[in-house]
């Protein structure tokens, strides 16, 4: 069985994204994930991956993740387990060479967040250069890889919204000459930012046409060399959000394949539960707790059904990344 485990361990960051509760225009609390709880979940979930063998993907979000100082050194023990690493940056860092190296010896992916050219990226990020600074690191960083022979994959993440969307396929083509492998995407959403988001979500007419196009684009660009994701569970729960349908989740087996921790050092099924279902790291303690783990977030649900369970919006439970 392979696992996910996203894990924000910074609420910092170095923008100002319009669309992101994040950035430093927004007045929140900005905490770090507790250094010495990571250092000791890393070794239980080292010894979990010698146990039984199962994939494990270890993906860092924060904020802006790189600004935490030790990034590279956890990656590193991770890999040194068996265990891949990722992360997602907005890329600002990736002009200096050190953090080049410790990524492409240490990660198996990384992935850059670039939403769609300058005339949009730029603005609704509110940094002027930001397209073009990142265009820049990924084609170096793609270039170093290819040198070094590493098989780390560069993927980008997109934002679409309603003035970028009508460029995705040209959009894809340019990050195919930048070296990317791999594009995902996510539709704005408004829980974060509502300010910004009625006037720049994307309309139902361009869900509609952009998801009737999408499989051409997936089948045309992977014979290329480009794997854009997206399957059509993902792509029916866009369809719904643009139509303001809801959609509830059944099913979902919370726990199984994916955790999300947060900052505080809490465990659940999703980012939209962290403090409903939430379970503390230091419950786990020995690989054995990870099926404790799975048979809590079960009862939780049960008992105590979240409202976010009434109408999903964790692109993990969809197909986002086939």
């Amino acid at each position: 069985m392979s696992r996910v485990i996203v894990w924000r361990i910074t609420q910092s960051c170095n923008m100002k994204c319009r669309f992101c509760s994040y950035s430093t225009q927004a007045e929140r609390t900005r905490g770090d994930a507790d250094e010495a709880e990571i250092e000791r979940l890393c070794t239980v979930l080292g010894e979990y991956r010698r146990q039984t063998g199962g994939k494990i993907l270890v993906s860092w979000i924060g904020g802006e993740p790189f600004l935490w100082k030790n990034i590279i050194p956890f990656s590193e023990k991770l890999r040194g387990f068996g265990i891949d690493v990722s992360a997602t940056t907005n890329g600002l860092l990736f002009n200096k060479k050190e953090l080049q190296k410790g990524v492409l010896d240490n990660f198996s992916e990384l992935v850059f967040s670039l939403d769609g050219f300058d005339e949009c990226d730029d603005a609704v990020r509110q940094y002027y250069g930001h397209f073009d600074t990142v265009s820049k690191n990924i084609k170096v960083l793609a270039e170093m890889r290819d040198n070094c022979m590493s098989d780390m994959k560069i993927k980008v993440n997109t934002i679409l919204m309603r003035r970028n969307i009508p460029q995705f396929e040209e959009f894809c083509e340019y990050l195919l000459w930048l070296g990317a492998d791999e594009v995902t995407f996510n539709q704005l959403g408004g829980f974060d930012r509502p300010e910004f988001f009625e006037e720049n979500r994307i309309t139902a007419e361009q869900a509609e046409t952009f998801c009737k196009r999408l499989p051409t684009l997936q089948k045309d660009f992977a014979e290329r060399g480009l794997v854009i994701h997206g399957g059509k569970t993902y792509l029916d729960r866009i369809l719904k959000s643009s139509r303001n349908e809801v959609n509830p989740i059944g099913e979902c087996n919370p726990g199984s394949r994916f955790w999300f921790i947060n900052e505080d050092g809490f465990i659940s099924p999703c980012s939209y539960t962290s403090y409903e279902y939430k379970l503390d790291t230091k419950e786990i303690k020995s690989a054995e707790d990870f099926v404790k783990a799975e048979e809590f977030f079960r009862k939780c649900r049960s008992e105590r059904r979240s409202k976010w369970c009434g109408d999903c919006y964790c692109t993990q439970v969809y197909d986002k990344f086939e």
